[in-house]
C-alpha cells in the first residue's frame, strides 16, 4: 500500500472513531459513513491495442482485467447542524499510473442558507456532464460507464472552490440553477491538466419523469504532457442532456462542445432501455469527432440482483478512427474492437 493510499485511509477511518465516541457522549450531531464500488472484469478480441476509460494509464487487452471498470469510495457526511453539514469522499481506482491509487474526490463545507438555496465551499464536483455527482458511482448508473466519447472530454472531476445551487418550484417543474467558480487539476496518463477561473452556469429543469439540463464551463487551461508545458490557452465546454425514467422506458442522451487550443471537438451519446422487473437491457450509441474520433455501439444488461447492488454485462464495439481512444497501440492496429465487460457494483 503506497503512502498516499495510506494517508487517505487514516483519514476516511478517522470520522468512524469520531462517531463512536460521540454516540458514547449522547451529543445530537450526526455522522453518517457510505460507500460504493464496482468490481468488474474487462476484455477485448484484439492485442494490438488497450482498452481503458479516457486518460487512464494501462487499459485491458485479450486477457480479463480488473483496472478498467473497477473501483471503490467511501463518503463521510457530518450533519453539524440544522443547516450546515461537512462532506468528504474518497476513491481508489486505476488512473494516472496502471496501479491503484487514493483520490480524494470530494471535501466541501455545505451551507443551506434556506430551502431553495444552498452554498457549497471546498472541493465540489465539477458539475460538466448530467451524471456529475455520480460519474464514479456504477451502481447509479445504468450503462456499465459512461461514454467514453462524451466523458474523454473533461477528465476532471472536482472544483476547488465554491457552487451554489437555487432551486425554483414553477407548478409542477422543478428548475434548478447551479453558478460555480473556482480551480480543477486532473493527473492523468501522461497528462496534467488545470484549469484555471473556472465558471460554471447550469440550468436543470425536472418535469416528472424527464429532466432536461444545458451547461457551460468556461476556464483558462495549461496542459502538461511528458514534461512539456504548453501555453495557457481558453477553453470552454457547453453540454445538453436529456434523462427518462418512465413506465419502465430508460433513455439518457448528452451532446457536448469542448474547445480549447483553437480545436473544437464534438460528441454525442443515446442510450435506451426497458425494464422488465429487476432486469433492465440496453443500447447505446456513442460518437466523437477530432484528433481522437472514434464511435461505439453498445448492448447492456443490468440485474438488481440484490437490495444494494447490482450485476451488469456490456459488449462494445468500437470503431476508432486511427488508433481513437485506445492506449499502446502497436504499428498496424485497426479497429473495429469489440470489448466485453461484468461487473458487480454495490453501495452500504
Amino acid at each position: 500500500m503506497t503512502m498516499k493510499t495510506t494517508t487517505l485511509a487514516a483519514l476516511l477511518v478517522l470520522p468512524l472513531a469520531v462517531s463512536t465516541a460521540r454516540a458514547q457522549d449522547g451529543t445530537t450531531q450526526a455522522i453518517k459513513v457510505s460507500g460504493f464500488g464496482t468490481g468488474a472484469l474487462t476484455w477485448t478480441n484484439n492485442g494490438d491495442a488497450r482498452f481503458a476509460r479516457p486518460y487512464q494509464a494501462g487499459g485491458a487487452g485479450t486477457k480479463p482485467r480488473t483496472g478498467v471498470d473497477s473501483n471503490v469510495g467511501l463518503q463521510v457526511d457530518a450533519r453539524i447542524n440544522d443547516w450546515l453539514s461537512l462532506t468528504g469522499q474518497g476513491v481508489v481506482r486505476k488512473l494516472e499510473t496502471d496501479a491503484y491509487g487514493a483520490t480524494g474526490t470530494l471535501a466541501f463545507a455545505k451551507a443551506r442558507v434556506s430551502d431553495s438555496l444552498a452554498v457549497r465551499v471546498g472541493r465540489v464536483p465539477l458539475a460538466a456532464f448530467l451524471v456529475s455527482d455520480y460519474r464514479n458511482v456504477g451502481y447509479a448508473n445504468t450503462m456499465l460507464r459512461p461514454s467514453q466519447e462524451v466523458y474523454s472530454q473533461v477528465p476532471n472531476d472536482s472544483l476547488d472552490g465554491v457552487d451554489v445551487e437555487w432551486r425554483n418550484q414553477i407548478g409542477s417543474s422543478t428548475l434548478t440553477t447551479q453558478v460555480a467558480y473556482g480551480r480543477s487539476t486532473a493527473k492523468l496518463a501522461g497528462v496534467s491538466d488545470t484549469f484555471r477561473n473556472v465558471r460554471v452556469v447550469n440550468v436543470v429543469l425536472e418535469q416528472g419523469p424527464v429532466t432536461f439540463r444545458l451547461g457551460r464551463d468556461d476556464a483558462r487551461m495549461t496542459l502538461t504532457q511528458d514534461g512539456i508545458e504548453l501555453p495557457e490557452t481558453k477553453a470552454s465546454f457547453t453540454a445538453a442532456g436529456l434523462a427518462l425514467d418512465w413506465n419502465g422506458v430508460v433513455v439518457q442522451s448528452e451532446y457536448t462542445v469542448a474547445r480549447s487550443f483553437g480545436v473544437a471537438t464534438k460528441a454525442w451519446y443515446a442510450m435506451a432501455g426497458y425494464r422488465f422487473g429487476k432486469v433492465l437491457p440496453f443500447a447505446s450509441h456513442g460518437r466523437l469527432t477530432g484528433d481522437a474520433a472514434q464511435t461505439t455501439d453498445s448492448l447492456g444488461v443490468r440485474w438488481d440482483a440484490f437490495r444494494s447492488a447490482d450485476i451488469k454485462f456490456q459488449v462494445d464495439r468500437v470503431k476508432p478512427e486511427g488508433v481513437g481512444l485506445f492506449n499502446a497501440t502497436r504499428p498496424g492496429f485497426r479497429g473495429p474492437v469489440t470489448v466485453g465487460a461484468v461487473a458487480v457494483d454495490f453501495v452500504f
